[in-house]
């Protein structure tokens, strides 16, 4: 059995993840798949690819 991680490591997990999420969607890299030439579905893609880390993430720190 697995002992949970501490706090503070979930805290850096959550911290990691915000940060690429502001990496993602309000930094100058938002003009590289904002792009004219970039599909009209990448925006959602890239949101579906952060919930699921969210939900992964959350599911890793609730296992059993």
């Amino acid at each position: 059995m697995r002992e949970p991680p501490p706090p503070d490591r979930q805290i850096d997990r959550t911290v990691a993840l915000g940060l690429t999420i502001l990496l993602l969607f309000s930094t100058p890299i938002m003009i590289l798949w904002t792009s004219p030439g970039s599909p009209w579905y990448l925006p959602y893609l890239l949101w579906a690819a952060v919930i699921c880390l969210i939900a992964w993430v959350s599911l890793r720190h609730h296992e059993p």
